[in-house]
């Protein structure tokens, strides 16, 4: 976590004015250069899942840690108390898919849904999104309930982290034009505005009429120098990004397929809406799947990374932590990204190396795994050395192709034999849950 250089050549300077967690600013994240004309920097969650592997417990926590937060401080919350409806709560794809939805969990009796970059066929958008910052600027809610939309419930927000807070701006904006609300919360994990976007919120509250609070597990100001761009060049011009392996001499670890029972009422994850129903059918299911990979693991005591797929989080960090219950194991749990992000194998960086694919879901552009180690050669079994493990887990969907409930299908060809140079990998599928109205 020694990463002091990396913030002074940036030139960034961070106060914290709020800390729920009692480990600061650099508890909560590291620090990467983007690979974005947009922005230069990154701050690199170590609770979220996402760009960092994390122990499953350390994720779901973090959202219940999150969620306790709104229920105690925010308007959404009280006016929830107040009205007896239960909170609606929308979270960010792709990053903060699964932490929305960890606190929906926190928040007794809500419904919840995440914003998706999937079209899906035989579905139209109910509302498109923007964020501008972004490497992927539009979103769409394709709610199989468009109810979730338009009932007059509390609305509680969620995303990683507020820069600048436009696009919960943008969002509440569109929704409250859509179906007014009573009150409206943003949760993030870390709120680093700068004073005028705060102010922002509370004009937006004016606008409206109605509350519009923002809780946050960590508050700080991130002072950003004019020339971090070039700061951030010559950063990258100073170390050279880690060399891809030589695939022709990296042994390549077995591949297996599975696909656990799995009830057909079940969706994969919150894409078109997700019921306290659904919360308690997948606690019924989670454990026998858990036992169904650990059957196909070449070290089940051993150290097991799984991955999710982008928008596919929260499912496959319910089987990481149930898989962790079964074998006693060591863990990990992370997800592809479409983020790109500069790696540098450099101590205190906190992307050291990047693995690139076709994304399963569409082969025409690229996505990514962070810090999966090295393949371990000629026997080496160090797999307590960070970004080693002796599995990998991969969770898909059906949706990534068609192919794919054969657990061959040539969109996951990229990812899997990325993957099996560094660990035996074993692929497990879930069905693609697909609205009724759409099919």
């Amino acid at each position: 976590m020694d990463d002091d250089w990396l913030w002074e050549a940036l030139g960034l300077v961070a106060e914290v004015t709020e800390d729920a967690t009692g480990g600061g600013l650099r508890g909560l994240v590291g620090l990467a250069l983007r690979r974005n004309p947009r922005r230069a920097h990154l701050l690199v969650s170590r609770v979220l899942g996402k760009h960092l592997p994390v122990p499953p417990a350390v994720a779901l926590e973090a959202g219940a840690a999150l969620a306790a937060r709104a229920r105690a401080g925010s308007a959404a919350a009280q006016a929830s108390l107040a009205s007896g409806e239960t909170v609606f709560v929308l979270g960010y794809c792709e990053t903060a898919t699964a932490l929305g939805h960890a606190v929906a969990d926190g928040m007794p009796g809500a419904d919840y849904l995440h914003t998706t970059r999937r079209a899906v066929a035989g579905m139209r958008s109910e509302l498109e999104l923007a964020e501008a910052h972004s490497h992927a600027v539009h979103h769409w809610l394709l709610p199989a309930d468009r109810r979730l939309l338009t009932d007059p419930r509390p609305l509680l927000l969620v995303d990683d982290e507020l820069s600048t807070g436009n696009t919960a701006i943008g969002t509440i904006r569109a929704l409250h034009a859509l179906a007014p609300r009573p009150a409206y919360t943003v949760a993030a994990l870390l709120d680093a505005r700068p004073a005028p976007a705060r102010a922002a919120f509370d004009r937006l509250a004016d606008e409206l009429g109605v509350p519009v609070d923002v809780v946050s597990l960590v508050s700080a100001t991130v002072q950003v120098p004019a020339d971090v761009a070039e700061r951030a060049s010559a950063i990258r011009a100073r170390f050279a990004a880690p060399s891809p392996e030589n695939e022709a001499d990296a042994a390549r670890g077995r591949v297996s397929w599975v696909r656990p029972p799995w009830p057909a009422e079940l969706p994969d994850g919150g894409r078109h809406g997700w019921t306290p129903a659904h919360g308690r059918l997948l606690d019924e299911v989670v454990d026998a799947a858990g036992a169904s990979i650990a059957a196909r693991l070449t070290a089940p005591a051993g150290r097991t990374l799984v991955l999710g797929t982008e928008e596919l989080m929260y499912t496959p960090m319910r089987l990481a932590a149930a898989l962790a219950g079964v074998t006693g194991g060591d863990v990990r749990y992370q997800s592809t990204t479409r983020s790109p992000v500069h790696p540098l194998d450099v101590p205190g960086y906190a992307i050291r190396t990047a693995l690139e694919f076709p994304a399963p879901d569409d082969p025409s552009r690229v996505s990514q795994v962070y810090n999966v180690g090295p393949a371990r050669h000629g026997g080496a079994t160090d797999s307590s050395a960070a970004g080693r493990y002796d599995d990998i887990v991969v969770v898909v969907d059906g949706g990534v192709d068609a192919a794919a409930d054969r657990g061959d299908g040539p969109a996951l060809a990229g990812l899997v034999e990325a993957l099996r140079t560094h660990a035996p990998v074993t692929v497990l599928t879930l069905p693609s849950f697909v609205p009724e109205g759409a099919r």
